[in-house]
């Protein structure tokens, strides 16, 4: 029996197996999300530290998708990258209240799937960035 791409005759709808399906829907969301963030200057602080910019990316409940345990802390960055973020706080010297923090940001290589489904959230908490900020504008004309 022939494979299922080739029992699909010329002129008709091409088959397209779902592992390049999602590889597509992953990359042009990857590229919406990039083009999302580089409408959002300044970007956004992290908790509202002056220091980080970032937005953290969470699965909602009942999404299907159950992140690796090993996965910390997601988040798409200014670029549009969507990265791991570890945050370390170091103490001052001489045991002073005083504290500094490093941003350690790793590129995630996940599964079209997993992708899709943080890339989902991005483009949703992106667009509602976008929309509050241009709001207040948008009702004086």
């Amino acid at each position: 029996m022939n494979p299922p791409e080739e029992r699909y005759e010329e002129g008709q709808a091409s088959y397209t197996p779902p592992e390049d399906h999602s590889r597509q829907t992953a990359e042009s969301l990857r590229e919406s999300v990039s083009e999302l963030a580089s409408q959002l200057r300044p970007f956004p602080p992290f908790f509202g530290m002056n220091t980080l910019r970032a937005i953290e990316l969470e699965l909602p409940p009942g999404s299907g998708f159950q992140p690796p345990p090993e996965l910390g802390c997601v988040v798409v960055l200014e670029d549009g990258e969507i990265s791991e973020l570890d945050l370390k706080l170091i103490g001052g010297p001489d045991n002073s209240a005083d504290f500094d923090q490093i941003e350690e940001f790793t590129e995630l290589d996940l599964a079209s799937d997993v992708f899709i489904a943080y890339a989902t959230v991005a483009v949703q908490l992106l667009q509602a960035e976008i929309e509050r900020r241009d709001g207040p504008a948008s009702d004086n004309e």
